[in-house]
């Protein structure tokens, strides 16, 4: 199966409370800073590169959408062997996209969509496999 795939979703849920994941590379990254002199450098930094590269809350949540609408596609078209390990996954990352919202507690809309794709990967979980 494809390595970004389980390395994404292994990265999400490894997130903690206002940690900020980077989506960018096709393996994500979440940024850590220890201090806060690192806090302030790394802000700027991340706030440089992100306006470079035309990034947002918004593209970033796309991203990791689109990573769990490839979740959904390979959970139809594999062996129930790959099915069980990728919902294993799956229901690990959860817990990243709960650290998402209290990262984003403020921005109301952005917390009502990861609300929205928390059901939708608790809707994965629960629907039966189709195998081949």
């Amino acid at each position: 199966m494809d390595e970004s795939l389980w390395v994404n979703l292994k990265v999400i849920a490894n997130l903690q409370p206002f940690q900020r994941i980077n989506t960018r590379p096709r393996l994500f990254q979440i940024s850590q800073s220890n201090s806060n002199n690192a806090i302030t450098s790394i802000t700027l930094i991340e706030s440089l590169q992100r306006w470079w590269t035309k990034s947002s809350r918004s593209s970033d949540f796309e991203r990791i959408k689109d990573l769990y609408e490839y979740a959904e596609k390979k959970l139809i078209s594999s062996e129930k062997k790959e099915i069980d390990r990728l919902k294993q996954h799956l229901q690990d990352s959860l817990k990243g996209l709960q650290s998402l919202q209290k990262t984003y507690e403020d921005d109301v809309t952005l917390k009502a969509r990861i609300d929205c794709l928390i059901d939708y990967v608790n809707t994965l979980l629960e629907t039966e496999s189709i195998n081949k």
